[in-house]
């Protein structure tokens, strides 16, 4: 297949098309329950502290749950649990949905409200440790190898996307024209339209394990001790594989600076910058026309240059990025006023920002777009779930620390100075990353690389040979 085509050939998958389209639906309602949770809380409770807990209760699941997830994806039907965490999730939208009247209407003691909330967001945050891996593992049952690059690519495009659709459009529209319970039962419908496009996706085959015939009682005294040894498979599987561990550690560390921006932004827009806090958005947004630049770029060129360089490359810009965004903020709400002459041009801040958050956002895709895919093509079938929510666990265990250390530590010396703290903390590791993968082998595809599932009129012949 032509990369050159860029994304015709998977959109012309009508396997794929679905997978694509409930991801769409079901990204929609993921992005929007935690704003719409942080805006119920402040409409009952008004309670900083506890519109922090949303947050926790939203994050903490991925810390839990993942490895436990990686051992049953590789054991079930990824459409099985795709479709089966989405009928879940329709449910606890329907429960918030009921919170949220009880709650508006005082109908419910404040404190056990909170409590109610919380749990029924961490029970859906939990069920979606099970949804993202399986949808990941899924990608490559779907699309031939040669288009896994575009696969990968319109996948980020289309996170980023819908952050910035959910956010910054839907969910004022929904909560002015249906009220926080009418948004509830909206995510709830949702859930329910990817659920119908999901349930249409072939079935897709699991190897079966080896039965020893041991009787019930020994088998379910070994089931945990099972379980744990399938989850280290996994850690030694990345640990094991060089390739597959930096790129492991390269989704880590964009998922983490990522997660304590969207900490950071709302009081570098406010305090730093004097905007409104709700502005902060337009502050980092414009990051996702660098992402949809660099999604453009890494699909038509990407299989063209090595591997390593994207990456390198997009550490280095998103440094850049970052840095500049900090060092603007050191101006403080002047910043707004000001005139800079950058190379005998002169900018005014919002000129700056729509230069310098685009340029992280080119960084970042550079990052991700390529570590997606060799997660994607490092893995075997029998493993591929268990890695990547090594992925997913990983990232949120070392981002969970650093968003409360960079709470405070903002306090401390300031937003703007995190901000770029965070491009200055970049710059090594991404000498260290050139240094370390430079010498690596270009990674061999067809040992790790399933065959597709065979579209309607396709025979497994012919997917083998066209793969």
């Amino acid at each position: 297949m032509n990369q050159a085509q860029g994304y015709l050939p998977v959109l012309r998958n009508l396997n794929f098309l679905k997978l694509w389209i409930a991801q769409i639906f079901s990204l929609m309602a993921l992005q929007s329950l935690l704003l719409l949770a942080l805006i119920l809380i402040e409409e009952v409770n008004q309670s900083s502290i506890q519109t922090a807990g949303v947050i926790v209760a939203f994050s903490l699941p991925a810390v839990i749950f993942g490895p436990i997830a990686g051992v049953v994806l590789d054991r079930v039907s990824k459409k099985t649990i795709l479709v089966v965490s989405n009928l879940a999730r329709i449910a606890s939208q329907a429960i918030l949905a009921f919170l949220a009247y009880l709650g508006i209407n005082r109908g419910i003691d404040p404190l056990a409200f909170v409590g109610l909330v919380y749990i029924t967001i961490f029970i859906t945050s939990a069920i979606g440790q099970f949804f993202s891996p399986a949808e990941g593992a899924m990608i490559p049952l779907l699309v031939k190898r040669d288009n896994l690059l575009a696969a990968n690519s319109l996948f980020t495009l289309t996170v980023v996307a819908i952050q910035v659709v959910a956010l910054i459009v839907y969910v004022p529209i929904a909560v002015k024209s249906f009220g926080i319970f009418g948004a509830f039962v909206s995510l709830a419908v949702f859930y329910a339209l990817a659920t119908g496009l999901l349930a249409l996706l072939p079935a897709d085959p699991v190897k079966r394990r080896e039965n020893n015939n041991a009787d019930a009682a020994e088998a379910t005294q070994s089931a945990l001790r099972k379980g744990w040894h399938e989850i280290g498979e996994g850690w030694h599987y990345v640990i094991d594989k060089k390739p597959l561990l930096v790129a492991v550690l390269q989704f880590a560390l964009v998922f983490t600076i990522v997660s304590v921006l969207g900490e950071q932004a709302p009081g570098y827009a406010s305090r730093v910058l004097g905007m409104q806090t709700e502005d902060a958005v337009y502050v980092f947004s414009p990051a996702g026309i660098g992402i949809v630049i660099a999604s453009l770029f890494v699909v038509r060129l990407g299989p063209r240059v090595p591997r390593f360089l994207l990456p390198l490359l997009g550490m280095f810009l998103m440094a850049l990025g970052l840095m500049g965004l900090g060092m603007l903020g050191l101006s403080g709400r002047e910043a707004t006023t000001t005139t800079f002459n950058l190379a005998g041009i002169q900018l005014t801040a919002v000129w700056l920002i729509g230069i310098l958050s685009p340029l992280a956002g080119i960084g970042l895709a550079f990052v991700l777009i390529p570590a997606q895919t060799t997660i994607q093509e490092q893995a075997t079938d029998e493993i591929r779930g268990r890695v990547l929510t090594v992925q997913l666990t990983l990232a949120n265990a070392l981002s969970i620390p650093l968003l409360l250390a960079a709470g405070g530590l903002a306090e401390v010396f300031g937003i703007a100075q995190i901000v770029a703290g965070l491009g200055a903390i970049l710059l090594p590791i991404a000498v260290l990353n050139w240094w370390y993968v430079r010498h690596f082998p270009q990674p061999p595809p067809a040992p790790f690389h399933s065959q597709p599932i065979p579209l309607p009129g396709e025979t497994v012949a012919m997917v083998q040979e066209t793969n």
